[in-house]
């Protein structure tokens, strides 16, 4: 699909794979127990979870205690974040972000300033990136926290991370 075609199109449905939609199959017509829940009716979706958190954990070679679904990108974000600086508070207190991140990490970010966090906010160019260079002067000997969203879904930009990571 064109980048123009996506940007326009990013609310519609979009299509599954064939083989995400046949893994998904038995959770949508009839184990669709709470995985967390400790009856019978959770046992075969508690399974499928462990085994998911299993395939992820191999694929990304970290443990298992490493991987934590969660209900969506609010929910991923607001851990991430708050997450991260709560656990390294003690090391510092700096974010950067992007003036134009989603409100699900623009949000904690103010949050954790009402809490005596100190979050960079940087601008974007007339294309929705940010500058590496900005990045790297941004960066504190308190920084625990760089976000910035690597594939923008509303406006179609994709930031030049690699750049960032040879700067």
């Amino acid at each position: 699909m064109e980048a123009a075609g996506f940007v326009t199109h990013i609310r519609d449905p979009h299509p599954i794979d064939p083989a995400v939609a046949a893994a998904m199959r038995p959770f949508l017509d009839h184990a669709f127990g709470n995985p967390s829940s400790g009856h019978w009716a959770s046992t075969s979706a508690k399974a499928a979870l462990e085994n998911a958190r299993g395939q992820v954990a191999r694929l990304l070679d970290c443990g298992l205690d490493e991987i934590v679904f969660t209900s969506g990108g609010s929910e991923a974000n607001n851990l991430a974040i708050k997450g991260t600086f709560f656990a390294l508070r003690h090391k510092g207190e700096h974010i950067i972000t992007v003036q134009a991140e989603h409100p699900a990490v623009l949000g904690p970010c103010r949050f954790l300033e009402r809490l005596g966090g100190t979050v960079t906010y940087l601008p974007v160019d007339g294309t929705g990136r940010v500058d590496p260079q900005q990045v790297r002067r941004a960066i504190t000997p308190r920084i625990i926290l760089i976000s910035v969203m690597h594939a923008n879904n509303e406006v179609g930009t994709i930031q030049p991370i690699q750049e960032r990571e040879a700067s």
